[in-house]
């Protein structure tokens, strides 16, 4: 698996351009003008960070799970620093958030944005951010993920979501915690216990699990 690179001074949405490129290709932008994150929420894109979308090939029902891959290969590619992952795609650096994933399927493909806050962090109120302090370069960072990337991709299609799994519980964030998720039809509290099979996160209740796979992690004293 070869990675080609196209690389843009500005684009509106690096997940927009990117829908025109066949799988393996990746887009990267110096900034953006109309990035976006979950939900729809605006991604602020300055110069100086890393904002990229690696175009891969559809997996049908395991698709969910390449959020997860892409995480965990993030996390790798920055081993110098002390990252933790937060469900379901956040990357967190001394508890705040430097980095998010999104996925989007666009006609038998899908579309992995990454956005790392390596110089400058937006201030939003709904997040603690934060950022790399220039501590690496841009060009060094995507090398290492797009790497990472391929090999994690390896290991989900040979080995299935287990491998990937269970390396992403081991620099799990907010494991064994009280926790609060906020769903769309309301919020649930309890401890995350993991996630399972399929990447949705465990939510322990007195003795039942609850499963939830849409909603925003936060912890129960963060929320006092």
């Amino acid at each position: 698996m070869l990675w080609t690179k196209h690389h843009f001074d500005a684009l509106d949405s690096t997940q927009d351009e990117a829908r025109a490129y066949p799988p393996y290709s990746v887009v990267v932008a110096e900034r953006q003008t109309r990035g976006r994150g979950r939900m729809g929420r605006t991604w602020e894109s300055p110069a100086g960070n890393l904002y990229l979308t690696a175009v891969v090939p559809d997996f049908g029902d395991r698709t969910p799970q390449l959020a997860f891959v892409a995480a965990v290969a993030l996390a790798e590619a920055l081993a110098d620093f002390p990252v933790r992952l937060k469900w379901p795609n956040d990357v967190l650096l001394d508890g705040r958030k430097i980095a998010g994933i999104l996925l989007e399927r666009a006609e038998g493909k899908v579309l992995v944005g990454v956005g790392v806050n390596v110089v400058s962090a937006p201030d939003l109120a709904i997040y603690a951010t934060g950022h790399l302090q220039g501590r690496i370069f841009c060009d060094i960072l995507l090398d290492r993920f797009l790497k990472e990337l391929r090999e994690a991709m390896g290991a989900f299609q040979e080995k299935g979501f287990e491998p990937i799994r269970r390396k992403w519980l081991a620099g799990a964030f907010h494991l064994g915690q009280d926790i609060i998720v906020k769903m769309p039809q309301g919020t649930a509290a309890g401890v995350f216990a993991g996630i399972d099979a399929d990447g949705a996160l465990m939510l322990k209740q007195a003795d039942t699990i609850k499963r939830i796979t849409v909603g925003d992690v936060a912890l129960m004293k963060d929320m006092k």
